[in-house]
């Protein structure tokens, strides 16, 4: 059961600065960063999943000069501005978003749990960690998965081409194939789980579920407190963190304004 208030401010604080600071690293590829009221506006190509802003709004309000400086970071490279914003944020952050016409485009509910190893799920398959020379398998395995198993296409291969590796990614192989994959980052005592994607052929053998206790397992090894991870609200990925042990935090919502 979840250990944690859905109140707390300096909680959702810590994380969003965690995702705020793991933008930044991933800036170290051929992405842009720029810091904008606490957090970080991201931009890793026009339509990237890379590109927004996200851990803003956590240090104070929102003046005007910063919001247009940050509208500008995005604007200047010719993408729409996008904002990931947690519910807890400022309040002058709603205001900014409604008076200048943005749009909610996605919501996420972000999971919370505290790591610690836990008895394994049944799993057909076998997770091996990644090194530098697997990663471009590693992302089309993940766009592939995220495709539902049709081939990226070479727009979605380029967006791919922008994200850095991370310092653990991992593929599961099924019957000695590839069948899905996830990566974590370690931020301080922060956990960050993300980018879990199976092929839809190889879905309904614990692959997921092995993916999260296994990270869970290295997260508790490296004395992280939280865990977290961001996944679209009654996903099977929801479920599946759910059965982890992860809890509901809050609800950021991801807004869009096109020029």
């Amino acid at each position: 059961m979840p250990t944690f208030s859905t109140a707390d401010f300096q909680l959702a604080r810590r994380l969003e600065s965690a995702e705020a600071a793991n933008a930044f690293s991933l800036a170290a590829g051929s992405a842009e960063a720029e810091a904008f009221f606490g957090g970080c506006a991201l931009f890793g190509g026009v339509g990237s999943p890379l590109t927004h802003a996200l851990g803003i709004g956590m240090e104070g309000p929102a003046g005007d000069a910063e919001f247009d400086r940050m509208e500008e970071f995005f604007r200047s490279r010719g993408s729409a501005s996008l904002i990931d914003l947690c519910p807890l944020s400022h309040p002058t952050f709603l205001e900014q978003i409604s008076r200048r016409g943005y749009k909610v485009i996605e919501l996420n509910n972000l999971m919370l749990r505290q790591p610690e190893v836990l008895p394994e799920v049944p799993c057909d398959g076998r997770i091996a960690r990644c090194d530098a020379a697997r990663h471009e398998e590693w992302m089309h395995l993940m766009m592939r998965g995220f495709s539902e198993g049709h081939d990226p296409s070479p727009e979605m291969l380029t967006l791919a081409g922008t994200m850095p590796a991370v310092d653990y990614e991992f593929i599961v192989e099924l019957n000695g194939r590839p069948a899905g994959g996830a990566a974590l980052a370690i931020l301080g005592d922060i956990a960050m789980l993300f980018g879990d994607s199976t092929l839809p052929e190889a879905r309904g053998h614990g692959i997921q579920q092995a993916l999260i206790q296994h990270r869970l397992a290295i997260a508790a090894r490296e004395g992280c407190e939280w865990a977290m991870a961001t996944v679209i609200p009654g996903s099977g990925s929801h479920r599946n963190y759910e059965r982890q042990g992860f809890g509901f935090f809050y609800m950021r919502v991801n807004v869009m304004r096109e020029w």
